[in-house]
């Protein structure tokens, strides 16, 4: 009997300690699965029951199906809005993905880097860079090159050998002489620009540097005694002081870059010049080819130091001649205004 106290003891230990492993099996036989849940600390992010039957597919299945946690968004505290925008975000999307997609970061988010150069605007104070269209480029391009092999094979060396023969203080006179035959241009521009101090001012030069100038070889208007300056003005300007535009680029051989406006000057130029009347017929043009040897022999390496400067020489003189004559029409346009009478003056007797 004292043998069989301690199987005994043992057998209904055993029984004891059974009996809960069957219930618990049984309940979970009847569930279909263990629950088990986990919650991290401010989310509600859990892991739905793992089936007892396949437990690996069960698995992956449901860790495929774990949520990420939302933004709120600050103001209304919706999990459904984004944090950043205040937009809905769409399903499916992450806030990480909604920072960079295109959908979600506002108006305008698409649009490219040339829609947004194409919108520049300048700031206060800058300057917008001066244009004009050159719907005859090939043709332009082709006279740039005419005119540059005909300076450095002709027009060049002929002024540099002229220039050694002739002193530069001949050479200025000469300079001062056919400026003074281009009064009329001077004084007609200023008068159609209603710009009567100017075309005062003109008339007192032409009529000292004619007298006391020895027929304009001089040009003592220019001395601090007198000081009545020339009047840079043209009818290319007169007609872009009253708003005509530029019109489109062109480049004449021998007379270098023009526009469509700036041709009536040319035109301009042939009839109020008194050289123009000379006779024969090719006096007027020996007269103009003297004039520009004697100016290019005063002026030499200017052109080089341009085109050496440049990438294309052809776009360089081509913005430089369009920003030249741009600022000298702003500035006649600003002295028209200052010279024009204002409310107050027009109502006195």
């Amino acid at each position: 009997m004292k043998k069989l106290c301690p199987a005994i003891i043992l057998l209904v230990l055993l029984v004891i300690v059974s009996v809960p492993c069957v219930e618990a099996s049984s309940s979970s036989a009847a569930s279909g699965g263990t629950p088990i849940m986990f919650q991290t600390p401010g989310s509600s992010t859990q892991i739905e029951p793992i089936s007892q039957e396949f437990p690996e597919e069960a698995a992956k299945s449901t860790l495929g199906r774990v949520e990420t946690p939302k933004k709120l968004d600050a103001s209304t505290g919706d999990p459904d809005k984004d944090a950043v925008s205040g937009e809905d975000v769409p399903e499916g999307t992450t806030p990480e993905e909604s920072l960079t997609n295109p959908e979600t970061e506002g108006p305008g988010a698409e649009d490219s880097d040339e829609e947004l150069e194409s919108d520049y605007v300048p700031e206060e104070g800058e300057e917008a860079p001066a244009t004009i269209a050159d719907p005859l480029e090939p043709f332009n391009r082709a006279m740039y090159h005419f005119n540059d092999k005909f300076y450095f094979w002709l027009l060049k060396p002929v002024s540099q050998a002229y220039g050694k023969v002739v002193p530069e203080p001949a050479r200025i006179s000469v300079q001062n002489f056919f400026s003074n035959l281009a009064f009329p241009l001077r004084f007609l521009s200023c008068l159609l620009q209603a710009d009567f101090n100017g075309a005062a001012k003109e008339s007192g030069r032409f009529f000292v540097n004619t007298l006391w100038g020895i027929g304009g070889l001089m040009d003592p208007s220019s001395k601090e005694e007198l000081d009545i300056p020339k009047q840079n003005v043209d009818l290319g300007q007169t007609l872009g002081v009253y708003g005509v535009g530029p019109g489109f680029y062109i480049l004449w051989p021998f007379l270098g870059p023009s526009s469509l406006r700036d041709t009536v000057d040319i035109a301009g130029r042939y009839f109020l010049y008194p050289a123009s009347y000379l006779n024969p017929w090719y006096a007027p043009m020996a007269v103009r080819g003297y004039d520009a040897v004697n100016d290019t022999s005063l002026r030499i390496g200017d052109y080089e130091a341009l085109k050496g400067a440049a990438i294309d020489p052809y776009l360089s003189i081509r913005d430089a001649f369009v920003q030249h004559r741009k600022k000298k029409i702003e500035a006649r346009k600003n002295k028209t205004e200052n010279n024009a009478p204002s409310g107050e003056e027009k109502k006195m007797p």
